[in-house]
């Protein structure tokens, strides 16, 4: 199938965006990942406008070429049956929802982290230290030195000269908390999944390009593995998880009610 306007657009800016990132990284004064990677709501270094420009960011050559090759997949059908105005809608929309949904997604989880920590940071005594070194295993860390103010202080709990020392190394563990970033198309990718499974399900597609199987059993098995993934108490990549499958739902949610109205969902 040919590539469609929107599509091979997309995928030429996503190319040299990425191209972008892998040649201003090298210069300090150009921080990209700063600027345009989605950061944690609570970072200093978040700004809205992330929730787009990380639709266009990747985090490997492997990452870009995986959403490009969905992007061509999925999102040529889309485009020649709704048009290209409306298909870039339906793709920057999906792509922001799932931002915003891994967004909530990581306040939520690390809300109760960040409670504790400013509870122990304005606290000011050792047994509110005491209490998050223990509960997040603090004494893994050699930078800032956990465990050697923990041991000192644990010879003199009653003595609080330790506690502003105390207070800034939480406040480093709060910004190692919230350093981390998202990028790439996955949640787009994830909504026009969900659009083609739902308008063509019974389309033929080649699951790990070999495996021929049916549109709307792909698009369940692959959000069934996401789902599992997301659920498992593995905090390094959950968030991503969740991205995808709030692309997918948006996307879903989207095309049904918009179909429900006589594709009139834009």
């Amino acid at each position: 199938m040919p590539l469609t306007p929107v599509v091979k657009n997309l995928i030429i800016g996503n190319v040299l965006f990425f191209l972008a990132q892998l040649i201003l990284s090298k210069n300090a004064s150009v921080p990209m990942n700063d600027w345009f990677a989605q950061h944690h709501v609570l970072s200093d270094k978040f700004r809205p406008h992330q929730f787009l420009t990380a639709v266009f960011m990747h985090g490997s050559w492997g990452h870009l070429f995986g959403n490009m090759l969905g992007l061509y997949l999925f999102g040529t059908k889309l485009e020649l049956v709704w048009g290209a105005p409306r298909f870039l809608k339906f793709y920057l929309i999906c792509g922001v929802a799932a931002g915003l949904i891994s967004g909530l997604a990581s306040y939520v989880e690390t809300y109760p982290i960040l409670a504790d920590l400013n509870r122990a940071i304005d606290g000011h005594n050792f047994s509110l230290y005491s209490e998050v070194y223990n509960r997040y295993n603090l004494q893994l860390f050699d930078s800032p030195p956990f465990e050697k103010i923990y041991q000192t202080w644990m010879a003199n709990p009653s003595d609080n000269a330790l506690a502003p020392y105390a207070a800034e190394a939480l406040l480093q563990y709060k910004g190692y908390v919230t350093s981390g970033t998202a990028v790439g198309a996955s949640g787009a990718i994830f909504g026009l999944i969900a659009a083609a499974a739902f308008l063509f399900p019974n389309d033929i597609i080649y699951f790990n390009l070999f495996i021929p199987i049916k549109m709307k059993w792909f698009a369940l098995i692959y959000a069934g593995l996401e789902l599992s993934m997301a659920i498992q108490n593995n905090p390094m990549d959950q968030v991503g998880h969740v991205a995808h499958l709030g692309g997918a739902l948006v996307g879903f949610l989207i095309v049904y009610f918009g179909y429900r109205r006589k594709g009139r969902f834009f």
